[in-house]
């Protein structure tokens, strides 16, 4: 099991559910003005860093967009999606 710290707060770096929560507090303090500029992973085979500023909100959102995706297969909740098609008289 290897922690990080997101905004002041130890998580499990192997929870996407628990990454995922963590980063959304983080989201919402960056939202009111705080700032939290650094956030680091650590594990026995990787170090990463990333650096996120007030103005970094699309980042935020993209890597939020990840970890639910990976929080939802982990939890087994399965995303659908419909392909849609008919007929469209000229």
């Amino acid at each position: 099991m290897s922690m990080v710290t997101i905004a002041g707060q130890s998580v499990d770096a192997d929870d996407p559910c628990a990454l995922w929560q963590a980063l959304y507090a983080y989201k919402l303090k960056v939202l009111t003005g705080e700032q939290v500029e650094e956030i680091e992973i650590r594990s026995p085979l990787t170090n990463r860093r990333t650096r996120f500023s007030p103005g970094n909100i699309a980042a935020i959102e993209a890597e939020l967009r990840d970890l639910q995706r990976a929080c939802d297969a982990k939890s087994g909740k399965r995303t659908r999606f419909a392909i849609s098609g008919g007929f469209r008289p000229y």
